[in-house]
Protein backbone atom coordinates (compact mmCIF):
# COMPACT_ATOMS: atom_id res chain seq x y z
CA UNK A 1 0.00 0.00 0.00
CA UNK A 2 1.33 3.42 -0.99
CA UNK A 3 1.77 6.06 1.70
CA UNK A 4 -1.04 8.54 2.30
CA UNK A 5 -0.76 12.12 1.11
CA UNK A 6 -2.28 15.15 2.79
CA UNK A 7 -3.23 18.50 1.35
CA UNK A 8 -5.89 21.26 1.38
CA UNK A 9 -9.62 21.38 0.53
CA UNK A 10 -9.07 22.49 -3.06
CA UNK A 11 -9.31 19.28 -5.08
CA UNK A 12 -5.81 18.02 -4.31
CA UNK A 13 -4.94 14.84 -2.46
CA UNK A 14 -5.83 14.60 1.22
CA UNK A 15 -5.87 10.83 1.68
CA UNK A 16 -4.92 9.06 -1.52
CA UNK A 17 -3.95 5.42 -1.64
CA UNK A 18 -1.85 4.06 -4.43
CA UNK A 19 -3.71 2.98 -7.56
CA UNK A 20 -4.56 -0.65 -7.77
CA UNK A 21 -7.43 -3.08 -8.04
CA UNK A 22 -10.51 -2.93 -5.86
CA UNK A 23 -12.89 -0.10 -5.06
CA UNK A 24 -11.63 3.49 -4.90
CA UNK A 25 -10.93 5.19 -1.58
CA UNK A 26 -11.81 8.68 -0.45
CA UNK A 27 -8.92 10.87 -1.48
CA UNK A 28 -9.85 14.44 -2.45
CA UNK A 29 -12.05 17.12 -0.97
CA UNK A 30 -14.09 18.80 -3.69
CA UNK A 31 -16.35 21.76 -4.33
CA UNK A 32 -19.81 21.53 -5.90
CA UNK A 33 -19.52 20.39 -9.52
CA UNK A 34 -22.59 22.38 -10.56
CA UNK A 35 -22.09 25.87 -9.12
CA UNK A 36 -18.48 25.68 -7.92
CA UNK A 37 -19.38 26.63 -4.36
CA UNK A 38 -17.21 25.38 -1.49
CA UNK A 39 -19.94 25.98 1.07
CA UNK A 40 -21.69 22.83 2.26
CA UNK A 41 -23.63 21.28 5.13
CA UNK A 42 -23.24 17.71 6.36
CA UNK A 43 -26.32 15.60 5.58
CA UNK A 44 -24.91 12.25 6.67
CA UNK A 45 -21.63 12.00 8.58
CA UNK A 46 -19.03 9.30 7.99
CA UNK A 47 -19.97 7.84 11.37
CA UNK A 48 -23.64 7.63 10.37
CA UNK A 49 -22.69 6.11 7.03
CA UNK A 50 -20.65 3.40 8.76
CA UNK A 51 -23.70 2.60 10.88
CA UNK A 52 -25.87 2.38 7.78
CA UNK A 53 -23.41 0.11 5.99
CA UNK A 54 -23.39 -2.24 8.98
CA UNK A 55 -27.20 -2.33 8.98
CA UNK A 56 -27.27 -2.89 5.20
CA UNK A 57 -24.97 -5.91 5.37
CA UNK A 58 -27.15 -7.55 8.01
CA UNK A 59 -30.30 -6.51 6.12
CA UNK A 60 -29.42 -8.49 2.98
CA UNK A 61 -27.86 -11.37 4.85
CA UNK A 62 -31.24 -12.05 6.47
CA UNK A 63 -33.40 -11.46 3.40
CA UNK A 64 -31.45 -13.01 0.52
CA UNK A 65 -31.56 -16.71 -0.28
CA UNK A 66 -28.13 -18.12 0.56
CA UNK A 67 -28.02 -20.37 -2.52
CA UNK A 68 -28.28 -17.31 -4.77
CA UNK A 69 -26.26 -14.92 -2.69
CA UNK A 70 -24.01 -13.93 -5.59
CA UNK A 71 -26.89 -11.99 -7.13
CA UNK A 72 -27.05 -9.78 -4.02
CA UNK A 73 -23.52 -8.51 -4.54
CA UNK A 74 -24.50 -5.31 -6.34
CA UNK A 75 -26.90 -4.42 -3.52
CA UNK A 76 -24.23 -4.65 -0.82
CA UNK A 77 -20.74 -4.32 -2.37
CA UNK A 78 -20.96 -0.98 -4.16
CA UNK A 79 -18.28 0.67 -6.26
CA UNK A 80 -18.71 3.80 -4.10
CA UNK A 81 -18.36 1.83 -0.87
CA UNK A 82 -15.84 3.99 1.00
CA UNK A 83 -17.02 5.67 4.19
CA UNK A 84 -17.22 9.45 3.89
CA UNK A 85 -19.50 12.40 4.57
CA UNK A 86 -22.52 13.17 2.40
CA UNK A 87 -22.85 16.95 2.16
CA UNK A 88 -25.31 19.37 0.58
CA UNK A 89 -24.19 22.43 -1.37
CA UNK A 90 -25.53 25.49 0.45
CA UNK A 91 -25.92 27.43 -2.80
CA UNK A 92 -27.58 24.99 -5.23
CA UNK A 93 -28.70 22.01 -3.11
CA UNK A 94 -26.63 19.25 -4.78
CA UNK A 95 -25.69 16.33 -2.48
CA UNK A 96 -22.23 14.83 -2.96
CA UNK A 97 -19.61 12.65 -1.32
CA UNK A 98 -16.81 14.62 0.29
CA UNK A 99 -14.01 13.65 0.40
CA UNK A 100 -14.05 11.18 -2.47
CA UNK A 101 -11.59 9.48 -4.86
CA UNK A 102 -9.96 11.32 -7.72
CA UNK A 103 -11.89 11.27 -11.01
CA UNK A 104 -9.45 8.91 -12.69
CA UNK A 105 -9.74 6.48 -9.77
CA UNK A 106 -13.54 6.48 -9.99
CA UNK A 107 -13.38 5.87 -13.75
CA UNK A 108 -10.88 3.04 -13.26
CA UNK A 109 -13.09 1.40 -10.64
CA UNK A 110 -16.12 1.33 -12.93
CA UNK A 111 -14.03 0.03 -15.80
CA UNK A 112 -12.65 -2.83 -13.69
CA UNK A 113 -15.83 -3.72 -11.74
CA UNK A 114 -16.04 -7.51 -11.32
CA UNK A 115 -19.32 -9.47 -11.26
CA UNK A 116 -20.28 -13.08 -10.71
CA UNK A 117 -21.45 -14.52 -14.08
CA UNK A 118 -24.67 -15.73 -12.43
CA UNK A 119 -25.36 -12.21 -11.29
CA UNK A 120 -24.95 -10.75 -14.79
CA UNK A 121 -27.39 -13.25 -16.33
CA UNK A 122 -29.95 -12.86 -13.55
CA UNK A 123 -29.70 -9.08 -13.67
CA UNK A 124 -30.08 -9.05 -17.46
CA UNK A 125 -33.39 -10.91 -17.26
CA UNK A 126 -34.57 -8.72 -14.40
CA UNK A 127 -33.47 -5.50 -16.09
CA UNK A 128 -35.22 -6.46 -19.30
CA UNK A 129 -38.51 -7.07 -17.47
CA UNK A 130 -38.16 -3.68 -15.85
CA UNK A 131 -37.21 -2.07 -19.18
CA UNK A 132 -40.51 -3.14 -20.75
CA UNK A 133 -42.35 -0.68 -18.52
CA UNK A 134 -39.70 2.00 -18.84
CA UNK A 135 -39.57 1.72 -22.62
CA UNK A 136 -43.33 2.27 -22.72
CA UNK A 137 -42.87 5.47 -20.72
CA UNK A 138 -40.03 6.60 -22.99
CA UNK A 139 -42.09 5.93 -26.12
CA UNK A 140 -44.61 8.58 -25.05
CA UNK A 141 -41.94 11.24 -25.44
CA UNK A 142 -40.25 9.95 -28.60
CA UNK A 143 -40.87 11.89 -31.81
CA UNK A 144 -38.84 10.05 -34.50
CA UNK A 145 -38.60 11.51 -37.95
CA UNK A 146 -41.30 10.38 -40.35
CA UNK A 147 -40.51 7.07 -42.01
CA UNK A 148 -37.63 6.30 -39.65
CA UNK A 149 -37.40 3.98 -36.67
CA UNK A 150 -36.55 5.61 -33.32
CA UNK A 151 -32.81 5.96 -32.80
CA UNK A 152 -32.03 5.54 -29.09
CA UNK A 153 -28.66 5.84 -27.34
CA UNK A 154 -28.21 4.51 -23.79
CA UNK A 155 -25.33 5.84 -21.69
CA UNK A 156 -24.32 3.30 -19.06
CA UNK A 157 -26.03 0.30 -20.68
CA UNK A 158 -24.65 -2.14 -18.07
CA UNK A 159 -26.01 -5.66 -18.88
CA UNK A 160 -28.12 -4.39 -21.79
CA UNK A 161 -31.69 -4.94 -20.62
CA UNK A 162 -32.99 -1.76 -22.25
CA UNK A 163 -30.97 -2.41 -25.41
CA UNK A 164 -32.59 -5.83 -25.79
CA UNK A 165 -36.08 -4.50 -25.10
CA UNK A 166 -35.65 -1.59 -27.51
CA UNK A 167 -34.47 -3.89 -30.29
CA UNK A 168 -37.50 -6.11 -29.68
CA UNK A 169 -39.70 -3.04 -30.19
CA UNK A 170 -38.06 -2.33 -33.53
CA UNK A 171 -35.97 0.61 -32.34
CA UNK A 172 -32.40 1.19 -33.46
CA UNK A 173 -30.41 0.93 -30.23
CA UNK A 174 -26.82 1.77 -29.32
CA UNK A 175 -25.21 1.49 -25.89
CA UNK A 176 -22.11 2.96 -24.29
CA UNK A 177 -20.46 1.55 -21.15
CA UNK A 178 -16.86 1.70 -19.87
CA UNK A 179 -17.10 -1.55 -17.86
CA UNK A 180 -14.89 -4.32 -19.22
CA UNK A 181 -17.01 -7.25 -18.03
CA UNK A 182 -20.44 -5.78 -18.81
CA UNK A 183 -19.34 -4.69 -22.29
CA UNK A 184 -18.15 -8.24 -22.99
CA UNK A 185 -21.42 -9.61 -21.60
CA UNK A 186 -23.46 -7.39 -23.96
CA UNK A 187 -21.37 -8.46 -26.92
CA UNK A 188 -22.05 -12.10 -26.08
CA UNK A 189 -25.75 -11.19 -26.22
CA UNK A 190 -25.16 -9.61 -29.68
CA UNK A 191 -26.16 -6.20 -28.29
CA UNK A 192 -24.68 -3.06 -29.92
CA UNK A 193 -22.39 -1.55 -27.26
CA UNK A 194 -19.37 0.73 -27.47
CA UNK A 195 -16.80 -0.10 -24.80
CA UNK A 196 -15.82 3.30 -23.44
CA UNK A 197 -17.35 6.66 -22.58
CA UNK A 198 -19.79 8.75 -24.57
CA UNK A 199 -17.13 11.40 -25.14
CA UNK A 200 -14.81 8.76 -26.65
CA UNK A 201 -17.41 7.27 -28.99
CA UNK A 202 -17.25 8.71 -32.50
CA UNK A 203 -20.93 9.09 -33.32
CA UNK A 204 -22.58 11.27 -35.96
CA UNK A 205 -24.03 14.57 -34.73
CA UNK A 206 -27.81 14.82 -34.48
CA UNK A 207 -28.17 11.09 -35.05
CA UNK A 208 -30.43 10.15 -32.13
CA UNK A 209 -34.05 10.75 -31.20
CA UNK A 210 -33.31 10.00 -27.55
CA UNK A 211 -30.33 9.79 -25.21
CA UNK A 212 -31.09 7.76 -22.09
CA UNK A 213 -28.94 8.03 -18.94
CA UNK A 214 -30.58 5.74 -16.39
CA UNK A 215 -28.92 4.79 -13.09
CA UNK A 216 -25.66 6.33 -14.34
CA UNK A 217 -25.88 10.13 -14.27
CA UNK A 218 -25.34 10.23 -10.50
CA UNK A 219 -22.07 8.27 -10.88
CA UNK A 220 -20.41 10.62 -13.37
CA UNK A 221 -17.67 12.58 -11.56
CA UNK A 222 -18.32 15.49 -13.95
CA UNK A 223 -21.67 15.52 -15.82
CA UNK A 224 -20.73 18.37 -18.18
CA UNK A 225 -18.79 16.44 -20.87
CA UNK A 226 -21.61 13.86 -21.10
CA UNK A 227 -24.30 16.55 -21.37
CA UNK A 228 -22.29 18.42 -24.00
CA UNK A 229 -21.90 15.20 -26.00
CA UNK A 230 -25.63 14.39 -25.65
CA UNK A 231 -26.48 17.88 -26.93
CA UNK A 232 -24.36 17.28 -30.01
CA UNK A 233 -25.74 13.79 -30.70
CA UNK A 234 -29.45 14.57 -30.27
CA UNK A 235 -31.40 15.95 -33.19
CA UNK A 236 -33.47 19.10 -32.73
CA UNK A 237 -36.46 18.25 -30.57
CA UNK A 238 -34.84 15.02 -29.39
CA UNK A 239 -35.38 13.67 -25.88
CA UNK A 240 -32.91 13.42 -23.01
CA UNK A 241 -34.03 11.03 -20.25
CA UNK A 242 -32.22 10.99 -16.90
CA UNK A 243 -33.00 8.64 -14.00
CA UNK A 244 -31.38 9.39 -10.65
CA UNK A 245 -31.69 8.49 -6.98
CA UNK A 246 -33.38 11.45 -5.33
CA UNK A 247 -30.99 13.49 -3.19
CA UNK A 248 -33.92 15.46 -1.74
CA UNK A 249 -35.46 12.22 -0.50
CA UNK A 250 -32.22 11.05 1.11
CA UNK A 251 -31.65 14.44 2.74
CA UNK A 252 -35.19 14.47 4.13
CA UNK A 253 -34.76 10.91 5.46
CA UNK A 254 -31.51 11.82 7.23
CA UNK A 255 -33.16 14.81 8.91
CA UNK A 256 -36.09 12.62 9.93
CA UNK A 257 -33.83 9.88 11.31
CA UNK A 258 -32.36 12.29 13.85
CA UNK A 259 -35.81 12.75 15.40
CA UNK A 260 -36.79 9.08 15.51
CA UNK A 261 -36.37 6.57 18.29
CA UNK A 262 -34.27 3.48 17.55
CA UNK A 263 -37.13 1.15 16.43
CA UNK A 264 -38.55 3.76 14.05
CA UNK A 265 -35.09 4.63 12.74
CA UNK A 266 -34.58 0.98 11.82
CA UNK A 267 -37.92 1.03 10.00
CA UNK A 268 -36.76 4.05 8.02
CA UNK A 269 -33.45 2.30 7.27
CA UNK A 270 -35.39 -0.70 5.94
CA UNK A 271 -37.37 1.52 3.58
CA UNK A 272 -34.17 3.18 2.38
CA UNK A 273 -32.41 -0.17 1.94
CA UNK A 274 -35.15 -1.50 -0.31
CA UNK A 275 -34.61 1.54 -2.54
CA UNK A 276 -30.80 1.38 -2.56
CA UNK A 277 -30.55 4.70 -0.73
CA UNK A 278 -29.10 3.47 2.55
CA UNK A 279 -25.41 4.47 2.82
CA UNK A 280 -26.05 6.43 -0.41
CA UNK A 281 -23.70 4.57 -2.79
CA UNK A 282 -23.64 7.35 -5.40
CA UNK A 283 -21.22 10.14 -6.25
CA UNK A 284 -24.02 12.73 -6.37
CA UNK A 285 -27.50 13.14 -4.97
CA UNK A 286 -29.35 15.17 -7.58
CA UNK A 287 -32.75 16.69 -6.93
CA UNK A 288 -35.40 17.57 -9.51
CA UNK A 289 -34.27 21.21 -9.31
CA UNK A 290 -30.55 20.51 -9.73
CA UNK A 291 -31.14 18.21 -12.73
CA UNK A 292 -33.33 20.87 -14.34
CA UNK A 293 -30.69 23.53 -13.69
CA UNK A 294 -27.72 21.65 -15.13
CA UNK A 295 -29.65 20.46 -18.22
CA UNK A 296 -31.00 23.96 -18.81
CA UNK A 297 -27.41 25.09 -19.21
CA UNK A 298 -27.31 22.96 -22.38
CA UNK A 299 -30.62 24.10 -23.82
CA UNK A 300 -32.91 21.33 -22.55
CA UNK A 301 -36.54 22.05 -21.70
CA UNK A 302 -38.20 19.87 -19.01
CA UNK A 303 -41.21 17.94 -20.31
CA UNK A 304 -41.76 15.29 -17.62
CA UNK A 305 -40.80 14.21 -14.10
CA UNK A 306 -42.06 10.85 -12.84
CA UNK A 307 -41.56 9.73 -9.22
CA UNK A 308 -40.48 6.11 -8.90
CA UNK A 309 -38.94 3.43 -6.69
CA UNK A 310 -35.93 1.24 -7.41
CA UNK A 311 -35.89 -1.57 -9.96
CA UNK A 312 -37.56 -4.70 -8.49
CA UNK A 313 -35.47 -7.47 -6.97
CA UNK A 314 -35.00 -10.46 -9.35
CA UNK A 315 -37.75 -13.06 -8.78
CA UNK A 316 -36.85 -15.88 -6.42
CA UNK A 317 -33.82 -14.14 -4.91
CA UNK A 318 -35.32 -13.22 -1.53
CA UNK A 319 -37.12 -15.11 1.21
CA UNK A 320 -40.89 -15.20 1.00
CA UNK A 321 -41.35 -12.74 3.84
CA UNK A 322 -38.83 -10.32 2.34
CA UNK A 323 -40.84 -10.33 -0.90
CA UNK A 324 -43.93 -9.30 1.06
CA UNK A 325 -41.93 -6.69 2.96
CA UNK A 326 -40.53 -4.96 -0.12
CA UNK A 327 -43.98 -4.87 -1.78
CA UNK A 328 -45.44 -3.21 1.31
CA UNK A 329 -42.66 -0.65 1.62
CA UNK A 330 -42.76 0.27 -2.07
CA UNK A 331 -46.54 0.74 -1.97
CA UNK A 332 -46.36 2.88 1.16
CA UNK A 333 -43.54 4.96 -0.27
CA UNK A 334 -45.41 5.65 -3.51
CA UNK A 335 -48.48 6.71 -1.57
CA UNK A 336 -46.47 8.79 0.86
CA UNK A 337 -44.50 10.62 -1.82
CA UNK A 338 -47.76 11.92 -3.29
CA UNK A 339 -49.44 12.87 -0.02
CA UNK A 340 -46.65 14.21 2.21
CA UNK A 341 -44.94 16.77 -0.01
CA UNK A 342 -45.71 19.85 -2.06
CA UNK A 343 -44.41 18.07 -5.15
CA UNK A 344 -44.72 14.28 -5.61
CA UNK A 345 -41.04 14.00 -6.54
CA UNK A 346 -39.75 15.65 -3.34
CA UNK A 347 -40.09 12.40 -1.34
CA UNK A 348 -39.85 9.85 -4.15
CA UNK A 349 -36.75 7.61 -3.83
CA UNK A 350 -36.04 7.78 -7.56
CA UNK A 351 -36.81 10.29 -10.32
CA UNK A 352 -37.33 9.69 -14.04
CA UNK A 353 -36.90 13.02 -15.81
CA UNK A 354 -37.46 13.89 -19.46
CA UNK A 355 -36.17 16.90 -21.40
CA UNK A 356 -36.51 18.17 -24.96
CA UNK A 357 -33.49 19.49 -26.82
CA UNK A 358 -33.79 23.06 -28.06
CA UNK A 359 -35.21 23.10 -31.59
CA UNK A 360 -33.06 24.81 -34.19
CA UNK A 361 -32.94 24.78 -37.98
CA UNK A 362 -29.18 25.40 -38.16
CA UNK A 363 -27.03 22.45 -39.28
CA UNK A 364 -24.79 21.00 -36.59
CA UNK A 365 -21.59 22.01 -38.39
CA UNK A 366 -22.64 25.67 -38.38
CA UNK A 367 -22.98 26.06 -34.62
CA UNK A 368 -21.14 25.53 -31.39
CA UNK A 369 -22.53 22.92 -28.97
CA UNK A 370 -23.35 25.80 -26.64
CA UNK A 371 -24.80 28.34 -29.11
CA UNK A 372 -28.23 29.67 -28.33
CA UNK A 373 -28.08 28.42 -24.73
CA UNK A 374 -28.35 30.46 -21.56
CA UNK A 375 -26.14 28.65 -19.03
CA UNK A 376 -27.50 28.53 -15.51
CA UNK A 377 -24.05 27.69 -14.17
CA UNK A 378 -22.23 29.69 -16.81
CA UNK A 379 -18.57 29.32 -15.77
CA UNK A 380 -18.59 25.51 -15.68
CA UNK A 381 -20.80 25.14 -18.73
CA UNK A 382 -18.71 27.55 -20.79
CA UNK A 383 -15.47 25.83 -19.78
CA UNK A 384 -16.85 22.51 -21.05
CA UNK A 385 -17.98 24.15 -24.30
CA UNK A 386 -14.54 25.67 -24.84
CA UNK A 387 -12.81 22.34 -24.27
CA UNK A 388 -14.99 20.59 -26.82
CA UNK A 389 -14.66 23.25 -29.52
CA UNK A 390 -11.06 24.27 -28.99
Amino acid sequence: MAPLAHSRLDGTDVERRGAGTGPPRAGVCVHCVLCGSGRSQTVCSAKEMAEQRHYLTDFFRRRWRTQSGATAADRVAFTQDYTTDIVRCVDCGLLYRNPRPREEDIARAYRKDHYDPRYLETEFLNQRRWARRKASELSRYLRPQKGRRPQVLEVGSFVGGLLAEGLARGWDMFGVDPGDEVADFCRMKALPVYHGTLEEARLHPERFDAVVIWNTFDQLPDPHPTLAAATRLLRSGGVLSIRVPNGACFGWAMELSQRLSEPWRRTLYTALAWNNLLAFPYVYGYTADTVRAVTNAYGFRPIGCLPDTIMPVPPGQTTWWAGMEVAMYQTLWRAGSYSAAREPWERAPWLDMYFERAVTDEPAAARDVGLGLIPVYAPLALRQTDSLTG
